[in-house]
């Protein structure tokens, strides 16, 4: 009798695991099936310079990708506006989705958004003008990042009379946020008189009202991101080349990209915002992170010099918690060493609202992303999306 109590309950068992087995693989089966009904398809070639490719051309697993696309299906209103992959140099991933078009921290009233549609880039802003400095220094327009920036701004010389310790501040103090100027655009809306960016829009001199700020750190010892720094940047360049920054920006990189359409804001009619709100398309956005990637090489010609790009995603300023994932500061650019508890070696033109250009030196990559998060908690992050999706893809 115990016998068969041993036998019927092994039979039980065995009835159970294989119940089991069979309920997993039919889940596992419906859920690759829904994954696999997911669009992917092959970017579309244009005449816009990037060659396409399939994922496994390029040697990526194109499950995770799919991965990532069911995840957004399922988020719904998660605000991505664009996913673009660049990998082994070829464009080899896009994907748009709806959304409402924003402009200057206000929205226009337009919404949809597709390969031809520029993007408000936001502060990723800043590493196009970081990389306008570089190009001035290589055409010999600008010689150091460590002179004065009164050297290159001798009609505002006259604010040294009064506070002589700012002809201390050097442009590489601009690059690196370090330049001590006092600003505040945070604590009111951009709507309010009191936010200096309001101000600043508003001023019949609007870089004589930055370095009319007050200096509240020594130059060189405090990191504090504030856009000021970058629009003075702007201003260098304008000076130094004797071109205004968009002008200079077309000539010396948007043609050398092959980029056709781009738009810089301005602050006034001679005085181009250099800290945001730059349009471009995604498409357009990788060319730039590739142009990293590669050594400042596009299409075999040199457009950045490899020096300044060095430069640039040099860590000048280490980054503490309060910083979230990001663990450095270049010129213009962000580092990180470590997302989410994954070491990785990645450098990024970040902007408000989801607007990010990513460089992987590791794997030969960027990654695009657009978004319109910009009064909204993201749903999705971007440090999630490297980490489950974007980065297991190319392992």
């Amino acid at each position: 009798m115990r016998g068969q109590i041993i036998i019927l309950y092994t039979y039980g068992l065995i009835f159970l695991l294989i119940s089991v087995f069979l309920i997993s693989c039919e889940t596992d089966k419906t859920s690759l099936s829904s994954i696999s009904q997911l669009p992917y398809s092959i970017p579309a070639q244009t005449d816009d310079g990037w060659e396409t490719a399939s994922i496994q051309s390029v040697g990526m697993s194109v499950k995770p990708v799919m991965k990532l696309l069911s995840r957004l299906n399922e988020v719904g209103d998660h605000r991505i506006h664009s996913l673009i992959i660049i990998k082994n140099d070829k464009l080899v991933f896009e994907e748009y989705y709806p959304g409402e078009k924003f402009n200057l921290a206000r929205y226009t009233g337009e919404t949809g958004f597709d390969m031809d549609d520029t993007h408000n880039l936001c502060s990723a802003t800043k590493s196009f003008t970081s990389a306008l400095i570089g190009i001035a220094i290589d055409k010999g327009f600008i010689q150091s990042v460590n002179q004065s920036i009164f050297e290159y701004l001798s009609d505002y010389s006259d604010i040294l009379n009064t506070t002589p310790q700012k002809g201390a501040i050097t442009i590489e103090h601009l690059l690196t946020m370090t330049s001590g100027l006092e600003w505040d655009d945070e604590t009111y809306p951009y709507s309010d008189p009191r936010n200096d960016m309001y101000q600043m829009f508003n001023s019949s001199d609007p870089i004589r009202y930055i370095l009319l700020k007050p200096l509240i750190e020594i130059p060189g010892t405090v990191f504090a991101y504030r856009n000021c720094n970058t629009n003075v940047l702007g201003a260098i360049v304008h000076q130094a080349s004797e071109n205004r920054l968009d002008y200079f920006s077309g000539n010396y990189l948007f043609n050398k990209l092959e980029i056709r359409e781009f738009e810089w804001q301005m602050i006034s009619q001679n005085v181009v915002f250099c800290s945001g709100d730059l349009r471009l398309r995604p498409r357009d956005m990788a060319k730039f992170g590739y142009l990293y990637l590669n050594g400042g090489m596009w299409k075999g010609e040199r457009i950045i010099s490899q020096e300044w790009i060095d430069l640039s995603i040099y860590k000048h300023i280490s980054l503490t918690n309060s910083w979230g994932n990001l663990d450095g500061y270049g010129y213009q650019w962000w580092l990180w060493d470590n997302i989410d508890g994954m070491e990785v070696n990645a450098y990024a033109a970040s902007g408000w609202g989801g607007q990010w250009i990513i460089v992987l030196p590791d794997y030969n990559a960027v990654f695009v992303t657009t978004g319109g998060n910009y009064y909204t908690p993201e749903s999705i992050t971007i440090q999630s999306i490297l980490v489950d999706y974007i980065i297991p893809a190319m392992n």
